[in-house]
C-alpha cells in the first residue's frame, strides 16, 4: 500500500512508471498478452499462443511464405596452415 500513497500523484498526471508500480502493489502481475508487439514477432517467428486472434484486429496479414536467402551449397572445404 506504500506504492500507491507515494506514486498516486505522478500516476493521476500520467507518469507510466508510477502507474506501473501501483499496478504491480495491487497484486497485477505483467503477462505476454500485455504486448502486442512481442506476440506478433512471435508469430512471424512461427511460434503461436493459444487464445490470439492473428488474422482479426489488424490491418497486416501474415504469409507463410519463406523468406530466407539461399546461399547454394555449404562449402565444406578444410584449410590446413
Amino acid at each position: 500500500m506504500k506504492a500507491i500513497h507515494k506514486y498516486k500523484q505522478a500516476a493521476q498526471q500520467g507518469d507510466k512508471e508510477a502507474q506501473r508500480r501501483v499496478a504491480q502493489s495491487m497484486g497485477y502481475k505483467h503477462s505476454i498478452y500485455d504486448n502486442p508487439k512481442l506476440i506478433t514477432l512471435l508469430y512471424k517467428a512461427g511460434i503461436e499462443i493459444d487464445g490470439i486472434d492473428y488474422v482479426g484486429e489488424t490491418n497486416t496479414q501474415f504469409t507463410g511464405v519463406n523468406t530466407i536467402p539461399s546461399f547454394g551449397t555449404p562449402d565444406n572445404t578444410t584449410i590446413k596452415l
